[in-house]
């Protein structure tokens, strides 16, 4: 298995429901093959910038073909749309590890 790991900043000034945000990129993400679990959890760091609201995204696949398939695939593209513009800077660190 091949675990996706991303930690998205968002910034706080836009005072939106940041994990609601995310789950309303689940049912998009969960259409693309070889996804096994898709989590969303709070990134309660203590090196998280004031202004930012950090979250983390873990996305376990099957093998590296699905983690490729998932990469290129439009519903991960039309789910990115969903939050991207209320990103900070830097907007995210990415951790892509064989389990």
């Amino acid at each position: 298995m091949i675990r996706h790991i991303v930690i998205l900043h968002f910034r706080k000034q836009y005072g939106v429901d940041f994990q609601g945000l995310l789950e309303k990129t689940r049912p998009l993400v969960e259409q693309i093959p070889g996804i096994v679990k898709f989590s969303i959890y709070n990134n309660e760091s203590k090196y998280v910038p004031n202004d930012v609201f950090s979250l983390g995204i873990e996305i376990l696949f099957k093998d590296k073909n699905s983690l490729n398939t998932f990469m290129h695939h439009p519903k991960h593209f039309e789910a990115n749309a969903i939050f991207e513009k209320y990103l900070a800077d830097p907007p995210y660190m990415v951790l892509t590890h064989e389990i």
